[in-house]
């Protein structure tokens, strides 16, 4: 299964797996084209989940090969972000 995190100025943020994470990467960078603004990322029955992107900020998505959850075991919404990435932090995108 894959997994998807967001992290947004140094904090990483689980997103559902149902997501479509390459329109969520279109949406924030045709928002950051015309100089930044709200994206959706999350939109479910108990909530929406907004971010403001604008230029400069830092926000990568990172999306990994998950091994599924064994029965019994912790869920995959309780799962901590990997601890480490393939990116350095001095990455610039």
């Amino acid at each position: 299964m894959l997994q998807a995190w967001i992290t947004i100025d140094g904090r990483a943020h689980f997103l559902p797996p149902e997501l479509d994470t390459e329109a969520i990467m279109k949406a924030i960078t045709d928002q950051l084209r015309a100089g930044g603004g709200f994206v959706e990322l999350v939109r479910t029955p108990e909530r929406v989940w907004n971010v403001l992107v604008s230029p400069g900020m830092s926000l990568s998505i990172e999306v990994t090969q998950e091994e599924d959850p064994v029965p019994g075991t912790v869920a995959d919404s309780q799962q901590a972000p990997p601890a480490q990435t393939y990116l350095d932090d001095l990455d610039v995108f």
